[in-house]
């Protein structure tokens, strides 16, 4: 869809559009410079966390089978349990962070940034036909 452009009759009307534009196009900008800051680090916290979500799950999975054949009461008994322990615990909050710090919300930031890159597109186009449209009048 056309902009009505014939709507603006003279160069101050165009002028108040520029600037409204360029406004928008400078809190879109550093929109855009955050949302890929952000983006990075998800990124890069998703994977660490995915990563880090396999390894517990390894541990809770050799340690499992190894507690009930050790001595009730041993140090050996207790340290292992221990260790199930703060595995188990480590698992349940890296899979209870999943939605804010994992894939899911890495994926949503990109769409984030991609609407704002999209947005400022489409400013700088409309900035271009507003020019247009000065020159005209």
């Amino acid at each position: 869809m056309a902009y009505p452009l014939n709507l603006l009759t003279t160069p101050a009307e165009c002028d108040a559009v520029l600037a409204a534009a360029q406004t928008e196009l400078r809190d879109l900008g550093v929109r855009e410079t955050v949302l890929d800051a952000q983006g990075d680090r998800s990124s890069e916290t998703a994977a660490t966390n995915t990563a880090d979500l396999a390894s517990q799950e390894a541990v809770i999975a050799a340690l499992t089978p190894v507690l009930p054949t050790l001595p009730v009461g041993s140090r050996a008994y207790f340290n292992t349990e221990a260790d199930l322990r703060r595995a188990t615990q480590r698992r349940d909050n890296l899979l209870a962070n999943q939605l804010q710090r994992g894939p899911v919300a890495a994926l949503n930031r990109a769409l984030d940034l991609r609407q704002v890159q999209v947005q400022i597109a489409e400013i700088n186009a409309f900035v271009a036909e507003v020019i247009a449209r000065r020159a005209a009048v």
